[in-house]
């Protein structure tokens, strides 16, 4: 990397702009050249091209821990001293099964990876 630098005014104009900081940085920085690495070797390296894929998967919305699937109208506003109280109706396990329907002032016990029951 070269260490040239630009010298600061001085005097009345002593305070650089923001463009004048950003000017001076993009002169003195260029991209790095893509290199191929094994995918064990690449944590904490960035990607030059975005990866996609041709479908979502999972192919529905789902829970990324345990918890509680709620209605986000039945909690808002909730907090310690006025606390949401809702009904739990059911269970719902990652993989097939019936999920049961979250309706007003209903909750539903929700495992990691389960779809998210409608309601």
């Amino acid at each position: 990397m070269s260490s040239s630098t630009t010298t600061p005014p001085t005097g009345q104009n002593a305070f650089w702009s923001v463009e004048e900081h950003l000017d001076d940085i993009l002169e003195a920085v260029r991209p790095l050249e893509p290199i191929e690495l094994q995918l064990l070797d690449a944590q904490g390296c960035v990607l030059v091209e975005d990866v996609t894929v041709p479908v979502s998967l999972p192919p529905f919305d789902n829970s990324s821990m345990d918890g509680y699937a709620v209605r986000v109208a039945d909690v808002a506003g909730a907090s310690e001293e006025f606390p949401a109280v809702l009904t739990v109706v059911g269970d719902v396990a990652a993989g097939a099964g019936a999920q049961p329907t979250v309706g007003p002032g209903q909750a539903a016990r929700i495992m990691t990876g389960a779809p998210l029951p409608p309601g």
